[in-house]
């Protein structure tokens, strides 16, 4: 059978291998668009959407997004769902509402169930009960409601707003139910505090996956019910990293280091959270030794190294003992990797050397927070310094040659 890429022709398949490739950059890209351009390539939709969503990720969605609006016909359903999840990927919620009202009023684009999908996630991960109420009205009169995903997208919405009971009516009216479904409500259950009401529709939940135990579990660790989280934990039928480091947490804060420290040891494979969750236990708890000696564990016994969230977890425990060694190696540490980075990239311009921007991007409660390479308001800089700060007293007071640590 044939593809419709085998259709096209030389010209156009080798415009889309060269944006195959992983190495672009904006000046290879402006050359790419000159290219097709020139060659009236942009009348393939599906290579102009190729070249849009390589483009987004490249360059950055305002370069694409005026590509976009520049061009004479944006009716086509494939084209317009790419640039609004472009938006979406990169948390532009504004931009994705803005975007489809303007294609609503402007062009003959006509959204389908991968629109709403999109827009419904918008909404939830935005709080925009507003707007997620006018999507849903839009999705009924195209007569998309009925479609999984939609309806699993708007069920996954209102569990994000809070709003259980629409999501419950939602969820009760669909006649055919995927996982996701079950576990985007019991997911609002347990975020709401209900956790009777997740447990029972955990209960019914024809195909239990773990995700849905995740989410069980983390719900009775958040109101301290440790005896129900391990009692789903012991029945789960596959454990993960996630499952694991959920029970020790919940261990840690209720002050019950031991079995907490119990599963770190069982736990088949740790990643960076596993180990900064059981440091930050141990000082949570009032141990700082334990949490220095596994912070020691962690630096000889692994590949893995500390991040922002490690150094954190370990300053009360250095404060506490007054590891005066360990101390001035936290500031150096701190000092090479979020300082002098500046006067590495300085050399490597002033000899010719290219390197893009280091950029870290991760999610907690359900926001998205961006660190990049230089950047000094990450949210924990101020905690950060505070105890950096204690400490360089602490240390100065033992006659500590590690002075200005809490220096910005």
């Amino acid at each position: 059978m044939q593809t419709e890429e085998s259709l096209w022709s030389p010209v156009e398949r080798g415009c889309l291998s060269l944006l195959h490739r992983s190495n672009n950059t904006r000046i290879s890209l402006l050359q790419i668009h000159s290219f097709m351009l020139r060659r009236a390539l942009e009348t393939n939709v599906n290579l102009f959407t190729k070249f849009l969503v390589v483009c987004a990720s490249v360059v950055g969605t305002c370069h694409a997004r005026r590509v976009f609006d520049y061009r004479l016909h944006r009716d086509d359903s494939f084209l317009c769902n790419s640039m609004i999840k472009a938006h979406l990927g990169m948390h532009q919620f504004g931009e994705c509402f803005a975007l489809y009202r303007d294609l609503r009023r402007d062009s003959g684009f006509v959204p389908d169930n991968f629109t709403f999908t999109s827009l419904a996630k918008c909404c939830g991960l935005n709080s925009a009960v507003c707007e997620g109420l006018e999507i849903h009205s839009h999705a009924i009169k195209n007569g998309l409601c009925l479609y999984l995903y939609v309806s699993t997208a708007l069920v996954d919405m209102y569990a994000k707003f809070g709003k259980m009971n629409w999501a419950r009516k939602l969820f009760d009216e669909m006649t055919d139910k995927s996982q996701v479904s079950w576990t985007a409500l019991i997911g609002g259950y347990v975020k709401a505090g209900d956790i009777n009401s997740g447990r029972k529709l955990f209960d019914q939940m024809p195909e239990k996956d773990s995700v849905a135990y995740n989410a069980m579990i983390d719900g009775y660790v958040k109101v301290r019910d440790m005896l129900s989280a391990q009692g789903l934990f012991d029945e789960m039928p596959e454990r993960n990293v996630i499952s694991f480091t959920s029970m020790i947490y919940g261990y840690c804060s209720d002050n019950d280091v031991i079995s907490a420290r119990s599963l770190f040891d069982a736990m088949p494979e740790k990643n960076l959270i596993s180990w900064n969750t059981m440091i930050g236990g141990y000082c949570q708890n009032k141990q700082p030794r334990e949490a220095l000696n596994l912070f020691h564990e962690l630096q000889s016994s692994t590949s893995l190294e500390p991040d922002k969230v490690t150094i954190v977890s370990i300053l009360p425990a250095i404060a506490d003992l007054g590891a005066l060694t360990l101390g001035g190696w936290v500031h150096h540490y701190v000092q090479n990797r979020w300082g002098a980075v500046e006067e590495i990239k300085g050399l490597m311009r002033r000899n010719g050397a290219k390197k893009e921007a280091g950029c870290s991007v991760v999610e907690v409660d359900n926001r998205i927070l961006e660190f990049v390479s230089g950047q000094r308001e990450f949210p924990e800089w101020e905690a950060t310094h505070s105890v950096l700060g204690q400490l360089g007293i602490h240390m100065r007071g033992q006659g500590s040659s590690y002075i200005e640590l809490a220096a910005p």
